[in-house]
């Protein structure tokens, strides 16, 4: 195989994995909106989040890139558990969030 067609597959290949880790993501914000006023939103917020990476892990998705920078989509789901754990704007947070999401992630 020549090396521009491995590396053209490759790029697909990634550019498939960062798609669909962009619509599990989709996926798990959509359920923090629906419980966006929940009392105990921190807690609600760490458990999607656990359950979001456990689909991730499961599927192989990566979490970090080659050079161990933490990838976009995962990043933003910190920042957003950070800002609801310190009580601030929890819900201009989990709403900031889902924004991304639905901006970033591919109709299939």
């Amino acid at each position: 195989m020549n090396t521009v067609h491995f590396r053209r597959n490759y790029s697909y290949r990634q550019e498939e994995q960062n798609d669909e880790c962009w619509n599990i993501s989709h996926k798990y914000s959509k359920i923090l909106i629906k419980n966006i006023d929940s009392k105990d939103i921190y807690t609600i917020c760490c458990s999607i989040h656990g359950q979001y990476i456990t689909e991730l892990t499961s599927k192989n998705l990566p979490l970090k890139n080659k050079k161990h920078t933490i990838k976009t989509y995962i990043q933003i789901w910190e920042t957003m558990l950070n800002t609801v754990r310190k009580g601030e704007v929890e819900k201009v947070a989990i709403r900031l969030l889902h924004q991304t999401n639905c901006q970033r992630r591919h109709h299939r």
